[in-house]
């Protein structure tokens, strides 16, 4: 699975602290744009950008996730500088978890050296990026949508095989891979929230790493709710709650897992139809 490529070429390109320098004049400083405390790194053009291993989370094994592996993002709406930045990380796959209009709505940008895979976790279900025009007007309409989407990532037979699809496309990358969807809140927090588990990442900790979301996704949030309240006064409230994070909902897909499932390892393989050996490289490569 070149795993050994992978943490080398994208690890090194954040982890290192020292000389991240290469010798052309298109250099990118990775360490000056990365918060070592969660794992975001700054871009102009791509929200909610971030590694998944946040600061390198205490896994159950011993030691830490590994950093440069996995990154997780809202739509690639990548600048040149952006872009930039991608290839140094080492970027070989971009798993694309958006349907088919979302993506011709919003095209990725193209990055040099990095395959993209589509692969829609909705499957004709709805999830806050596909609500905001359904004409929703009731908080509490709004609130049971998105706690029934959640539910669906763990007991919605076809959204497992999808999200086994997109942990396949991450376990075949030959270098780091990125993880989005339109906000980079729902489907790649609960992707996200897959792989650390599979690490041996702690529940408090992918709940922790989930809410940085309210932070990395303000700006484009208030954005969308400037024009909300212009264009659709009579859903701002609903589509507020739609673009929201709430705590609940990632804890209603973990403690489904849970008691569905019992492990991370049987969700994926009887439930996402991963194979078993896929599973276990991936997570010996998740924890470096």
């Amino acid at each position: 699975m070149g795993s050994e490529q992978g943490g080398s070429a994208a690890g090194g390109a954040v982890g290192g602290r020292g000389d991240n320098r290469g010798d052309d004049d298109n250099t990118v400083d990775i360490a000056a744009l990365t918060d070592a405390a969660t794992g975001v790194i700054t871009l102009a053009g791509i929200h909610n950008f971030r590694d998944v291993a946040g600061p390198g989370y205490p896994v159950s094994s011993g030691g830490t996730m590994a950093r440069g592996i996995v990154f997780r993002s809202a739509a690639i709406s990548a600048t040149d500088g952006d872009v930039g930045v991608l290839e140094k990380l080492g970027v070989a796959t971009i798993v694309d978890l958006r349907t088919e209009g979302e993506v011709a709505q919003q095209p990725d940008v193209p990055v040099p050296g990095a395959q993209n895979i589509e692969v829609d976790i909705l499957q004709g279900n709805s999830t806050a990026a596909t609500l905001m025009n359904s004409g929703i007007v009731q908080v509490e309409d709004a609130r049971r949508e998105m706690a029934l989407t959640y539910e669906r990532f763990v007991t919605g037979a076809d959204e497992r095989r999808a999200f086994g699809r997109a942990v396949e496309a991450v376990a075949a990358s030959s270098g780091a891979s990125i993880v989005h969807c339109t906000a980079g809140k729902d489907r790649t927090g609960w992707i996200s929230a897959t792989l650390q588990l599979l690490a041996g990442v702690s529940h408090e900790d992918v709940v922790a790493n989930y809410l940085i979301t309210r932070e990395t996704s303000k700006d484009l949030s208030e954005a969308i709710m400037q024009y909300v309240r212009v264009k659709m006064p009579h859903q701002a409230d609903a589509i507020e709650v739609l673009l929201g994070v709430e705590e609940s909902n990632i804890r209603r897909s973990l403690e489904l897992l849970d008691s569905e499932f019992g492990d991370i390892q049987t969700y994926l393989t009887q439930g996402a139809g991963v194979d078993a050996a896929v599973v276990d490289a991936l997570g010996a490569r998740l924890r470096g």
